[in-house]
């Protein structure tokens, strides 16, 4: 087993055990001093899965976004980027209406619970959402370049973290879905960690004229590993190979709303991801 399929499968496993904990307790101290206790490098794993849970709860018993938001403001405040994801699976699982959830909530978010719905959909109505290309009901149009986004990080797991399976998959979708199925890749790739050079700059050549995508979505990466205090080598690797900045010069402070947020990245890292993509024409 390659060491990213071993970080995909740590990480499954935090999400399910947090979600059987929160099961079997039911109690919200116990569960914050539990989410507090859990490993760091994915510790904001445990926060998403029990951001679902919560919400899950609040959906069946008519009460959100009550609880859920004194989670999502509180305890969880520093892992606020899966905290919103983790709604969005809530969302995704249980039906519930995106828009009648969202406008009780901080409109800078909206986007990142689409994701949420992405990545639950691509991994858990994969026949329907992945081979028959099927899009969303619930979710508003302009919600659909955030939700490919979490459907691309969905297939990095889908796909074992097998480059080709994964660069194959993608293909099978419309050429209009690829730049943020890529982007969402580049986060999956960056913050789960595992590949090595190598493999980075394959992945960057078989993103091809996405590969700016890519490598946005690896400073989305960087930016939620940095509010929460868990930047690692692998986040470090893929700036140093995908847009030769440092994490720090890849964050983007300004989250006015999270499309303005990927286009400050964008513009910062355009000069320097053609200065990248011409080192490894060179090199190839």
């Amino acid at each position: 087993m390659n060491t990213a399929l071993q970080k995909t499968e740590a990480i499954k496993t935090i999400f399910l055990e947090t979600q059987l904990f929160y099961a079997k307790h039911d109690d919200m101290p116990a569960l914050i001093v539990y989410l507090a206790n859990t490993e760091k490098e994915f510790s904001s794993i445990a926060y998403e899965s029990a951001s679902m849970a919560i919400a899950l709860k609040n959906f069946e018993a008519d009460t959100f976004p009550h609880e859920w938001l004194l989670f999502a403001s509180g305890a969880a405040a520093a892992h606020h980027a899966q905290v919103y994801v983790g709604l969005g699976w809530a969302i995704a699982k249980f039906n519930f209406p995106f828009l009648t959830a969202v406008e009780k909530l901080d409109s800078r978010f909206y986007f990142r619970i689409a994701d949420g719905c992405g990545y639950y959909d691509g991994s858990f109505k994969y026949r329907r959402t992945v081979t028959n290309k099927e899009l969303p009901v619930y979710l508003p149009t302009a919600a659909m370049p955030m939700y490919d986004q979490g459907l691309g990080r969905s297939i990095w797991y889908t796909e074992k973290a097998d480059i080709h399976k994964m660069c194959s998959r993608v293909e099978t979708f419309a050429a209009g879905r690829h730049a943020d199925l890529w982007r969402g890749i580049g986060i999956a790739v960056a913050y789960v960690g595992g590949c090595d050079d190598a493999e980075l700059k394959i992945l960057l050549q078989h993103a091809a004229a996405n590969g700016f995508q890519l490598a946005c979505g690896a400073a989305l990466a960087a930016r939620s590993r940095t509010l929460a205090n868990t930047i690692t080598a692998d986040t470090n690797r893929c700036s140093r190979l995908w847009f030769t900045l440092t994490v720090d010069d890849a964050v983007i402070v300004n989250e006015d709303a999270y499309c303005k947020w990927i286009k400050e990245i964008e513009e910062t890292l355009s000069n320097s991801f053609e200065n990248t993509m011409n080192d490894i024409s060179i090199i190839v």
